[in-house]
């Protein structure tokens, strides 16, 4: 009799949680914060509030161990994979930038000469150098572009990247909202009316305090190390007043003070309201798609460290941001409505000199990129002699590749694959580097290590470089004496969070191994499209309902 009364209790509930998985999302919900490893939800979690980050690790699906299995841990390379589940070699985002023989030039990821910017005195972007396509661009062809999908970030290849072929994307130049003419012809009336309000130059002389000082004091590093940079000319210790190097006017250094700023986060989301309620998303009787990209978390952490105060106030004042976007899409369209994805592009190393203070003798450092192209060339002197005049050994060193002078070896009829092979011998086992990767070998693909197939995945060939090299854990790729960078196969900058919640998840904490560029075919099972067409990653059909 109670297993009757039982069951009869539970079955209003069991259809009810049926209706909701087998109901499409009205809106689907993607933010990426931009260098945000899991080791800040594990760090900062006691301190989180109610509804932001604790709203999607108690409520939704958590995948504690989510990882990149490429090597190539940068921005434009980590919005792409996970939105269209595939890793360089099949989406062909080897980096932010690299170099581009054809052209002799650096090309940026999402750089469009045939395209302009709309708003803005900038070169043009698009995804035009995107070789594949988005969970957003399978949504829009599966429901005949009646769907919306539309982007907005800080950075431009955020926006761009996470948009896809057939979303629309805004971004953020200095105090305006822009968007390219490879989009539309005209910037649509909510963006011009948010240009017009001025709302990023309200900022000016306002002051960043830290909301924790005990809590920092006891987890944090020392506010006032030396080894931390000063980007906008806000200072090193809290607290941080925000006007640029004029405290008297608004010149163009406070644009870039204010995006080293938790104030970027509310403009930001301020203009996500604005897009939700102009462009009716979720609320249109079809499945739209928001693509949000916080790209100040990036610059904050490579500016402070993470373990710095300001990276940990941040994190605090982001969640209390989410918290309230959480609770306007709840009013708007109910949170069992939307299908809300969490994740990051990288992590962060420490700033090496914070390792070297705990200890003098601990392995870690930096190297400029003109330091490896003249290590290189030096190498090259010594074995085969020095270039004609007027010409160099290294065209571009772009973080981990180096591209060679195919011209050089033509004069000096020297095969390629003899030059990488002594480039790889010299350079493997000297510090900094832990190895190296020719062409060649990342061309026949026949690694089964896991660090091997990590360089693999990260490689194509018309884009990367002759020599592809990885640096000893906690050693960084940079030429200044302040602040870290990430783009390392290591776990501290592969490991990131990804987060799933709303009426079609099963919440819980996943704990085993899986990798963002699951995310996006994951969406197209909960909306029943079909998968992007080079997409690597697998279904995560243990959090579906």
């Amino acid at each position: 009799m109670n297993f009757v009364r039982l069951f009869r209790t539970l079955i209003p509930l069991l259809l009810f949680t049926a209706g909701l998985a087998a109901q499409p999302p009205k809106l689907v919900v993607v933010i990426i914060l931009d260098q945000f490893p899991y080791d800040y939800l594990q760090r900062f979690e006691p301190w989180f509030g109610e509804g932001g980050f604790r709203y999607l690790l108690n409520q939704g699906a958590d995948f504690s161990n989510a990882r990149y299995e490429y090597a190539t841990t940068k921005t434009a390379p980590g919005h792409a994979a996970l939105l269209t589940g595939s890793y360089n070699h099949r989406d062909g985002i080897v980096a932010n930038r690299w170099w581009d023989r054809d052209r002799q030039r650096w090309m940026n990821s999402v750089d469009d000469d045939s395209v302009t910017i709309l708003g803005h005195r900038t070169p043009g972007h698009s995804p035009k150098n995107l070789l594949t396509y988005t969970a957003g661009d399978m949504l829009r062809l599966g429901t005949n572009f009646r769907s919306k999908v539309v982007s907005i970030a800080h950075k431009d290849r955020s926006a761009v990247l996470m948009g896809g072929k057939f979303g629309s994307a805004y971004w953020i130049e200095d105090s305006l909202v822009v968007t390219s003419t490879y989009y539309r012809r005209n910037l649509p009336a909510w963006v011009e009316d948010f240009n017009r309000s001025d709302a990023m130059r309200s900022y000016f002389g306002k002051t960043w305090t830290e909301l924790r000082p005990d809590v920092a004091a006891t987890i944090c590093d020392d506010d006032n190390a030396p080894y931390e940079a000063n980007p906008g000319n806000i200072g090193i210790v809290f607290p941080h007043r925000i006007t640029g190097d004029d405290p008297a006017r608004i010149t163009p250094s406070f644009y870039r003070s204010v995006e080293f700023s938790p104030f970027a986060i509310e403009y930001l989301f301020d203009l996500v309201r604005r897009a939700c309620a102009a462009e009716s998303l979720g609320q249109r009787g079809v499945t739209d798609m928001l693509c949000i990209g916080v790209s100040i978390t990036d610059d904050i952490g490579h500016a402070f460290g993470p373990r710095s105060h300001e990276v940990f106030d941040n994190a605090l004042r982001t969640d209390a941001v989410l918290a309230g976007f959480f609770s306007y899409l709840d009013k708007r369209i109910g949170l069992a409505n939307c299908l809300i994805a969490c994740s990051s592009d990288h992590g962060i190393p420490p700033i090496p000199e914070d390792m070297k203070k705990m200890s003098p003798d601990i392995p870690a450092g930096r190297i400029a990129p003109s330091a490896i192209s003249a290590l290189a060339a030096a190498q090259l002197d010594a074995a085969f002699g020095s270039p004609p005049s007027g010409k160099k050994w290294v065209e571009a060193v772009v973080e981990s590749d180096i591209y060679l002078n195919r011209s050089v070896l033509r004069d000096k009829q020297l095969p390629l694959d003899r030059v990488t092979q002594l480039l790889k011998d010299s350079l493997a086992f000297r510090t900094p580097f832990a190895g190296a990767f020719t062409r060649t070998e990342l061309e026949r693909g026949e690694f089964s290590d896991p660090l091997g197939k990590a360089y693999e995945r990260a490689f194509y060939g018309p884009r990367s470089g002759d020599i592809v090299f990885v640096l000893r854990p906690y050693y960084i790729i940079s030429g200044e004496k302040e602040g870290t960078n990430h783009g390392q196969p290591y776990d501290y900058d592969s490991h990131v969070p990804l987060l799933l919640a709303g009426g079609a998840v099963l919440p819980g904490v996943y704990r085993g191994e899986v990798s963002p560029v699951d995310l996006a075919p994951t969406i197209c099972s909960i909306l029943h499209i079909e998968f992007p067409p080079s997409r690597e990653g697998r279904v995560l059909r243990e959090a579906i309902r």
